[in-house]
């Protein structure tokens, strides 16, 4: 008995021990930025390396927030903006297209629903070229619906809701029928109440992805008060010199819209998670 507790107790500590390795893995370079964002440049890249702001200040966010012509606060409601919209559309599409493979049948749809997931194992760098010369012949450069448009058929997206729209009971479809429901009217209002932590889980996993974007808005955007928050700090180097803590602290605060849509988010966002698990 008593090896068997010590055992036990072994294995207990093994696995808490891993667990607490595991969030200073994860949180470290999070509190390094933190640390780095508080202090100047020469305090950054000084031997041996600080782990500690000892004699921080706030400072590089004011450099950041009285960035030349407010542009700092600009290229964050330009990613607001671009993220918000492409989320909504991405979210509405693959709703209606995964209602349309699940539930609406017709001839050709598993064909071309296995052309859409099929699409996926294309590299989207291969794609670049061919959809910036349709966005430039449209005359979208420098414009936000290059920004929106091109990303709002998500095959990832289309793939999950179907997946998770089988699994409405095709009963509960028919008995809005016979109540009087038109096609859509059970859509907007049977299926889609039903699927809301499915599509918070799409929301947040697109919103996340769209926010993060560099390259796209890199080659599509040019003008400065039309870059997202990711290609603007990326450019400050070339507006201010090598300002790293400048930089630190306009990448941190660009934490705090993706924090904030997690925490409104976060109970469907957990649900979603956990469903998508069980079906799994």
């Amino acid at each position: 008995m008593n090896k068997y507790r010590v055992k036990k107790s072994f294995f207990f500590f093994l696995k808490a021990f891993m667990l607490f390795l595991l969030v200073v893995i994860i949180a470290f370079p999070f509190w390094q930025l933190i640390v780095s964002s508080m202090l100047d440049t020469n305090a950054i890249i000084s031997y041996p390396p600080k782990f500690w702001p000892r004699g921080g200040s706030l400072d590089n966010y004011t450099e950041v927030l009285k960035m030349q012509g407010g542009a700092y606060l600009r290229w964050m409601m330009n990613s607001i903006f671009v993220a918000g919209s492409n989320t909504v559309l991405v979210v509405l599409v693959a709703s209606m297209a995964g209602y349309a493979f699940a539930k609406r049948r017709f001839p050709g749809s598993k064909v071309l629903f296995n052309v859409v997931v099929a699409t996926q194992i294309i590299p989207s760098v291969t794609t670049l070229i061919p959809l910036f010369l349709i966005v430039s012949k449209l005359g979208w450069v420098n414009t936000y619906k290059s920004l929106i448009f091109p990303g709002v058929a998500s095959a990832f997206g289309v793939y999950m809701m179907t997946q998770f729209m089988k699994d409405i009971p095709d009963s509960l479809l028919e008995a809005a029928k016979i109540d009087g429901c038109s096609n859509y009217g059970t859509f907007f209002k049977i299926v889609l109440p039903i699927t809301v932590p499915q599509l918070s889980l799409l929301g947040i996993f697109n919103f996340t992805q769209q926010w993060g974007s560099l390259t796209w808005p890199l080659i599509t955007v040019n003008e400065t008060m039309m870059k997202t928050l990711p290609l603007g700090i990326a450019s400050m180097k070339d507006l201010n010199g090598t300002l790293t803590g400048t930089i630190m602290a306009a990448s941190m605060i660009s934490f705090i819209p993706l924090l904030l849509a997690f925490i409104f988010a976060s109970d469907k966002f957990i649900e979603g998670m956990t469903l998508g698990a069980v079906k799994g």
